[in-house]
């Protein structure tokens, strides 16, 4: 293998889960060691998730307001810095008023300039830190997608800003010499409308408010399904212009026709 880290991206419903476990079997079916972080993951070596961040203060604030559990809290806290870090989704047997507590200072909901250099900096441990030898690296959503939503969903940020961001991680991972995969729909209301539907009330509500409700959504007026499919045709837009731009090998593959033996197989050639 000539890359240690691949990462696949693109909207919602676009394949990236199907994409990257495929990805992690063909490796091994070659007697490569691959190791898979997805979405959501907690372990993530290099994307803060469902981890709260405190700077001293808030710290101590929260070991005063839950004495009862200091001990533990110690025990999973990690200090970086001038930030203390806690996968509070890891702390069992303990009051859920500190989770929800540790979770209102979630890494995501930090103001866009710490989170910008928290982000950055996990980056560059995991590089800095990690013993790569022949082992790949697969990673879901945690470059692109992630980044987005926090920059443009969530802040209306400036497209540059978070160009810059990605191209500032381009450069830490390049002598991972990364692949990243992009997957993609002409059609986006096609193909995600089937994942819409197939999941709960609860998670098209929340799904929906982030993307209309807030920053870029808001601004914008967008409202309802149609507003959330307009904001994922910009999304799809945007990351295509950003990745054209950006010091890391990629490649773009259109799966609306859901040939997936070859795609898989144009995969297999990047990877060689």
């Amino acid at each position: 293998m000539k890359t240690n880290l691949i990462i696949v991206e693109g909207i919602p419903g676009s394949g990236k889960s199907t994409t990257a476990h495929f990805i992690k079997e063909y490796l091994e079916s070659e007697g490569i060691t691959a190791k898979l972080f997805q979405e959501g993951d907690s372990r993530h070596p290099a994307d803060y998730e469902s981890t709260a961040c405190l700077d001293e203060n808030q710290f101590n604030d929260i070991l005063e307001a839950f004495s009862e559990h200091r001990r533990t809290i110690g025990e999973v806290a990690e200090k970086k810095g001038n930030h203390y870090f806690i996968p509070y989704r890891q702390l069992t047997n303990v009051d859920s008023a500190l989770v929800d507590e540790l979770a209102s200072y979630d890494v995501y909901e930090m103001d866009l300039d710490t989170f910008e250099d928290v982000s950055y900096h996990y980056w560059k441990e995991f590089v800095e830190q990690t013993e790569f030898e022949e082992e790949v690296y697969i990673f879901e959503c945690c470059f692109v997608q992630n980044q987005f939503t926090k920059y443009i969903a969530m802040h209306n940020a400036e497209p540059k800003r978070l160009a810059d961001q990605l191209k500032k991680i381009s450069e830490l991972i390049a002598p991972l010499n990364p692949l990243l995969i992009y997957l993609y729909q002409e059609d986006v209301d096609r193909s995600f409308h089937h994942v819409y539907e197939d999941r709960s009330q609860e998670w098209r509500q929340f799904f929906t408010d982030y993307h209309v409700k807030q920053g870029y959504g808001k601004a914008n007026g967008l409202e309802g399904y149609q507003g959330l499919v307009e904001f994922l045709e910009m999304r799809r837009d945007l990351e295509i212009g950003i990745l054209e731009d950006l010091p890391v090998k990629h490649m773009l593959i259109e799966n609306g026709e859901k040939d997936w033996k070859a795609y898989y197989e144009k995969m297999k050639e990047a990877m060689k």
